[in-house]
């Protein structure tokens, strides 16, 4: 009985990480955002215990931050960490770019291929949530598709410190049709296995996404939900 109600729990709290992730990718909390506990728990139908744990698991992975005495908020890049951390992704995806156009299997690109295109069709619904998690696995996959396992725990630890405004920054149409033409062009290098030419591309296509970054950050700027100078302080609840 004793291992029953322990793996319902893990299950639940599993459950309660994944709903308030995505969340944060689909927009509905944005970064700087304060956490509102209690319409989560009114929501979720759960107590506060079950919350503050998963938010602890999240604030262990970067997607949110927990403030003494303050409640949590949806953690927010500051200028300092996307002038480090983007140019190392660029430089891990392209070594990784250059790595699957090696190893990658027929059945791998196929796979990517067939997301790609999923990928497209989310777009065309402005579906933002699933076109975020598309991008993010097709991104997963050519690391895979590498064959290089330390490459790939590398990468995944750096990348949860940023993937939730990494795939939610992109809400100007110029942003989303830079990012499908980017995507198309490195379709179109792992189709040829031109490993220098989609190294190039891919670390374009991370300096790109970091302009996104950016200026949704100066946008939170503007809107008051984040501190222009440290972006650490809490400003309370989400504004406009």
């Amino acid at each position: 009985m004793t291992e029953i109600t322990a793996l319902g729990r893990r299950t639940l709290h599993g459950e309660i990480v994944a709903a308030i992730r995505d969340m944060i990718v689909s927009g509905k909390l944005e970064p700087g955002q304060k956490i509102p506990e209690k319409e989560l728990c009114v929501q979720l139908e759960i107590s506060r215990t079950p919350l503050r744990e998963a938010l602890k698991a999240l604030a262990a992975e970067g997607v949110i931050e927990l403030l003494p005495q303050r409640g949590a908020r949806v953690a927010v890049l500051t200028d300092e960490e996307l002038d480090e951390l983007f140019p190392i992704i660029g430089s891990m995806e392209a070594l990784a770019g250059e790595l699957a156009c090696q190893h990658m299997t027929a059945a791998q690109l196929e796979a990517i291929t067939a997301m790609h295109h999923q990928m497209i069709v989310a777009y065309g619904n402005e579906d933002r949530l699933e076109y975020g998690r598309l991008n993010r696995a097709i991104h997963f996959a050519i690391f895979e598709a590498a064959g290089n396992r330390s490459l790939l725990a590398l990468y995944r630890n750096l990348e949860q410190r940023i993937w939730n405004i990494r795939h939610t920054a992109r809400k100007q149409p110029t942003d989303w049709r830079q990012a499908l033409l980017d995507h198309d062009e490195i379709m179109g290098a792992l189709a040829a296995r031109d490993g220098q030419r989609l190294a190039g591309i891919l670390r374009r296509h991370v300096g790109h996404t970091a302009d996104s970054v950016r200026s949704s950050i100066s946008d939170l700027v503007e809107r008051g939900m984040v501190d222009a100078k440290g972006r650490a302080a809490a400003l309370g609840q989400k504004v406009g």
